[in-house]
């Protein structure tokens, strides 16, 4: 997938998201902010231990998880993407 969408469907429901820093998805979450980025998304024990952080914190869980739908909300809701669309057409 060109852009982390699943990520922002996520976002949207107010979750926190861990990714891997390739494709889209490292654009989709904002490290330390809506969520965790891996560098490197095959390493099974990084992508645990950012599992373990949001397992372990539920306060920072649930802050990254408020981040996570405000920023959906403002930079990726139907109506502002369709203006940024309209914006960019001749």
């Amino acid at each position: 997938e060109g852009f982390g969408i699943v990520f922002l469907e996520a976002a949207a429901c107010g979750v926190a998201q861990v990714a891997g820093d390739s494709g889209g998805s490292a654009e989709a979450v904002v490290h330390g902010e809506t969520g965790l980025v891996v560098d490197d998304p095959g390493d099974p024990e990084a992508v645990a231990d950012a599992l373990a952080v949001l397992l372990d914190d539920p306060e920072a869980r649930a802050r990254m998880g408020r981040a996570a739908r405000r920023r959906a909300e403002s930079d990726f809701a139907y109506e502002v993407l369709v203006d940024r669309l309209a914006e960019a057409l001749p």
